[in-house]
């Protein structure tokens, strides 16, 4: 059978003559809209009441409207495209045999009241044999309902080497809904506002209407402006099964706070800021792969952290930056010029942070040459193999402007 475009959708599985009672059309666009928020869409419930009203002012008829409107509301970046429209065709598609497993009366719908039926977890122990034979049986045809997992709970303590490439997509969404800051400093320059000190040049501009006596005396008060970043990553062969993430990790903070620098190091060390300023992470990746020459080499922080101390610091640690170091310790250089560098970046900033992947297992120890050069140096060392030990970090971030 073909479907005639100019019939409303609705007769096609309504018998003649019956009178159209309406549908939970709400109710459907709210379980839509958990649909595509559980496929990792940016979908919000405030989205999907702006959704509600648009479909006001189109004809429900005509399923082609339904689709363009609810896209054009509802998906807001390119990667997007595919799962709405596979969400879509799976979610608004034709009951089959005159009604659908769920009551979902969306569209006019008059569908069957046929209820969902929830199978236990695999793992639960199964009924006796009488219990069994007054079960009615499982319609194939119906939606099956196992409890599980949240998977995205599973993805908080999953370290980050045993993830796939699913799982990392699924992590990349996890890091850029947290909330990421650095605390706030008081600078040099100042701007008008309550304060002990008297703006001089406010004053004389604001009392000489009245003949050059001071009847007005404006303050003027410290500005306060975010902390800066300065990120220093290890992309060495020891660092390879982090390494991507952790990128992704760096981008994000790069696109989300305030003045940040990015760093690479392996054998030598590169800047790559201006890589990361691309919206797209692929394509900033991409940059990177290109600019970096020394990927999965061999690991050389003491000569890094030299050129970084002596070319970069004075443009990039002044104003009270927090410095982010990012490696596992293994180091082939010389533990005494380890030393010597970590502590001029740790008096160079305002707080020295060591992230180490190796951090996470119960089993680890710094036992290496180039651990113990630079725990002395480090205010805070801290682990990050997983989304759990991420959300500790940006909890910790926003009580960074604590002393030494």
């Amino acid at each position: 059978m073909t479907i005639n475009a100019d019939k409303p959708l609705r007769s096609y599985y309504i018998p003649e003559g019956t009178l159209y009672e309406g549908g939970k059309l709400t109710e459907n666009l709210l379980l839509f809209g958990r649909l595509c928020r559980a496929l990792g869409m940016d979908v919000t419930p405030l989205r999907m009441v702006e959704v509600a009203r648009a479909l006001e002012f189109v004809k429900l008829e005509r399923k082609q409207d339904i689709y363009h409107t609810m896209r054009a509301l509802m998906v807001s970046r390119q990667r997007d495209i595919a799962l709405f429209e596979e969400a879509f065709r799976l979610f608004w598609r034709m009951p089959p045999q005159d009604g659908t497993t769920l009551d979902l009366q969306s569209l006019g719908e008059k569908r069957n009241q046929k209820k969902t039926q929830f199978l236990p977890p695999p793992d639960a122990s199964p009924d006796d044999a009488h219990e069994a034979q007054d079960k009615p049986a499982i319609d194939p045809n119906l939606i099956a309902i196992v409890p599980t997992i949240s998977q995205q709970e599973v993805l908080r303590f999953k370290d980050f080497a045993e993830m796939t490439g699913e799982e990392i997509l699924a992590s990349r969404q996890l890091i850029e809904r947290l909330a990421w800051s650095l605390g706030e400093r008081v600078v040099r320059r100042y701007r008008p506002g309550k304060g002990r000190h008297v703006d001089l040049r406010r004053s004389f501009r604001s009392n000489t209407r009245f003949g050059g006596e001071f009847v007005i005396m404006p303050t003027r008060t410290r500005k306060i402006k975010p902390r800066p970043l300065v990120l220093l990553c290890d992309v060495s062969g020891s660092m390879e099964r982090y390494t991507r993430l952790l990128l992704h990790f760096v981008h994000t903070l790069a696109n989300s706070m305030y003045q940040v620098e990015s760093f690479v190091f392996s054998t030598k060390l590169t800047r790559i800021t201006r890589p990361l300023r691309f919206k797209s992470i692929d394509l900033a990746l991409r940059e990177v792969g290109t600019t970096v020459n020394d990927w999965g080499g061999g690991t050389r922080t003491g000569d890094s952290l030299h050129d970084f101390n002596y070319h970069w610091a004075r443009r990039v640690v002044g104003r009270g930056a927090i410095v982010l170091l990012i490696t596992d310790g293994w180091d082939r250089g010389e533990p005494d010029e380890l030393r010597d560098e970590m502590r001029r970046l740790q008096h160079n900033c305002h707080r020295l942070i060591w992230l180490n992947p190796l951090l996470g297992s119960a089993e680890y120890e710094p036992l290496t040459r180039g651990a113990q050069a630079m725990l002395p140096y480090v205010d805070d060392f801290l682990p990050i193999h997983n989304m759990a030990s991420l959300e500790a970090l940006a909890q910790h971030l926003w009580r960074v402007d604590w002393k030494r």
